[in-house]
């Protein structure tokens, strides 16, 4: 319950319609000053991150921190790891479709192209919302798997992890799966946003896999009169601002060994 509270306080889009809100409270109390700034904040934070490129300034040092690997100059993978994947199975099983993609789903065809490319590597795909989560066959991770069995990945080369609820559970879990193979050569599939302290989690735990990044929701150059439509532009900011806190979070549990991790 504090958890969810803690999120829903610190998601931006959340907290400035708070202010807004208090905002027009304080009036109603007679507070006219307190609630006119409160008013100002709120509105002016909506309107700014909602409608301009000030989000791309969160999110563009996330994004572009692993730069897009390029195949040709890349090690061959000993295996390959999905850590999270945007793929809804319980409403594919529900309505028969082959694949339910949501927002972090680029990875899973990519995974499939990779594995086609490289027949011989193993797949590690991992995901999944913890015991909140649906049970096995409905999570995340299983419909991760049936979308690579689809596309013609041979069951025998891809293992699963469902159990896992967050990023660190995911590369943990992962590195389990991976066993003495640690040492191989192992690319890991993550959303560009993500990617830092994803190889932050598996450096710390003993490993330091090729980054492929994914996803990218920012393409430089920087456009300053860029306009976004509100509430993209406000999704863009709560997922930058998820992404810093838990920067902040893992480096000050220790799960990771520096704050940004870099290539």
């Amino acid at each position: 319950m504090i958890r969810s509270l803690l999120v829903f306080m610190t998601t931006p889009s959340n907290f400035m319609v708070l202010l807004v809100v208090a905002g027009l409270a304080l009036f109603l109390l007679r507070l006219r000053r307190l609630g006119f700034s409160a008013l100002v904040l709120g509105t002016a934070g909506l309107l700014v991150f909602g409608y301009t490129s000030a989000n791309e300034l969160l999110l563009a040092p996330l994004v572009s921190r692993f730069p897009a690997m390029a195949l040709e100059e890349a090690p061959e993978p000993f295996g390959i790891v999905l850590v999270g994947g945007g793929v809804n199975e319980v409403h594919a099983q529900r309505t028969g479709a082959l694949m339910e993609l949501t927002e972090d789903g680029d990875a899973i065809p990519i995974a499939a192209l990779l594995a086609r490319r490289f027949p011989a590597a193993r797949i590690i795909v991992s995901s999944g919302s913890g015991a909140s989560g649906p049970p096995a066959p409905l999570r995340q991770a299983d419909g991760m798997r049936r979308i690579l069995l689809e596309f013609g990945v041979a069951d025998d080369r891809i293992d699963v992890e469902g159990d896992s609820g967050s990023t660190f559970e995911r590369v943990r879990n992962s590195i389990a799966l991976i066993g003495e193979d640690k040492d191989e050569t192992w690319w890991v599939l993550s959303s560009a946003h993500r990617m830092p302290r994803v190889i932050g989690t598996f450096r710390k735990l003993g490993m330091d896999p090729v980054p492929y990044p994914v996803d990218f929701r920012w393409i430089p150059p920087f456009d300053p009169f860029y306009t976004y439509r509100f509430t993209d532009g406000l999704q863009l900011t709560d997922l930058a601002v998820k992404e810093w806190l838990g920067l902040a979070s893992y480096w000050y549990q220790g799960r990771t060994a520096s704050y940004f991790p870099a290539p």
